[in-house]
Formats: structure tokens, sequence, C-alpha cells
């Protein structure tokens, strides 16, 4: 029951020409084997640690470049965008204004609310590792407090089709009637997405 909307994430993130690489973190062999059929990354845990460490796994992965000298390396995973894998109503064209709104070529961090402004429904950040993912309750002022403590600067962005996450049944509700795609369900780990910083095709 878990698949199909990590289908419709992957392939939202796969629509978007400025992601390279799609990175799955998960412990389950059943989910490691359904994320390469959708040609994703996987990054193999032991064991469930949580969504903050599968984050950090993710962007470990990757190379984020020597930004000593102040400016983004012209190879190498610059910015990690992080999506949690519960948004219903993604779309590729959602990914790509969030992407053109966070400035990928100047350090920072941006953040996606969630509908009631106490969640974080999709974190972009610029170095990949310029803050700690800190997911969990009242993760929205938990990042904003992080990056503010790393002297970042921080972005808010406003998106109906991003802010809407499945954490019970009022979310739910919500989401009744608003997608007429009944082969989409709940999802329970996190698809990361990581940005090239050349933005010369868009």
């Amino acid at each position: 029951m878990y698949f199909t909307l990590a289908r419709r994430a992957v392939r939202a993130l796969r629509a978007v020409p400025i992601i390279r690489d799609i990175v799955i973190v998960t412990s389950s062999a059943e989910v490691a084997n359904f994320a390469g059929h959708l040609m994703a990354r996987v990054v193999h845990q032991t064991r469930d640690e949580g969504i903050n460490a599968a984050c950090e796994a993710a962007i470990r992965d990757f190379p984020t470049g020597d930004f000593s000298s102040g400016e983004l390396p012209a190879g190498g995973a610059a910015t990690a965008l992080i999506i949690p894998g519960d948004l219903p109503l993604i779309s590729s064209d959602a990914i790509s204004a969030l992407l053109h709104a966070a400035h990928l070529h100047e350090r920072g961090v941006t953040i996606v609310p969630d509908r009631h402004h106490i969640g974080t429904n999709a974190l972009v950040c610029t170095p990949a590792d310029a803050i700690r993912p800190r997911f969990g309750p009242n993760s929205f002022a938990e990042h904003l407090r992080t990056a503010q403590e790393h002297g970042l600067e921080v972005r808010i962005f406003e998106s109906g089709e991003l802010a809407l996450d499945i954490d019970g049944p009022e979310d739910l509700d919500v989401w009744g009637g608003r997608d007429n795609d009944s082969d989409v369900l709940s999802l329970s780990f996190p698809a990361t997405g990581l940005a090239s910083p050349d933005l010369s095709d868009r």
C-alpha cells in the first residue's frame, strides 16, 4: 500500500531536468527492490533510524564540493532537496517552482511548510549539508531556527501542491475531491532529490 504514492513522488522528481539523482534510504529489502525498479539510487541502512538519519545518509553518499572559496562547485551535488513521501498532490511543476525560488547558486535554506505551518514538507539546502535535518515535531520552526543559527539566508516557499501531507484522517478528507487518481496511497519513507547547481537548461 505504500508504493503507489512513492511512485508518483519519484516520477515527479524524475521529470525535473535539474535533479541529477534520486535517493531512497531504507532498511527494507522490499523498499530497496521497489526503488531499484524506479531507477532510484538506494542507500541501505542496517536498521530504521528515522527520517533525519535517512536524509543525512543520503547526503553523505554524494560529494558536496568545496565551498571554502565562497563559490559553488562546478560538479557534485551542491544542493539537497528533501521531500517526505506523503505528499499526494506533488508535481514536477511544483518542484520546479520550488527549486527556482531557492536561488541554488547561493548559500541558503528554503523551507516549504505544511498547511498548518507546523511541519516541513520540503527542504532545500545549498550546500547540501548546510544544516542537519530536523524533521519531527514543530519541524518548520526547528528548520528555521537551525538555519538562522548557522547564519544562512532562509526562504519560505508556500505551495498548495506541496502543503498537503497525509498524517491522519483529517488530511485524507482535505485530499478527497482534489485528486482523482485512485492509485495513490500513503508512503512511509523519504525520497531525496539531489540537484546540480546548473540552471542553464531551465
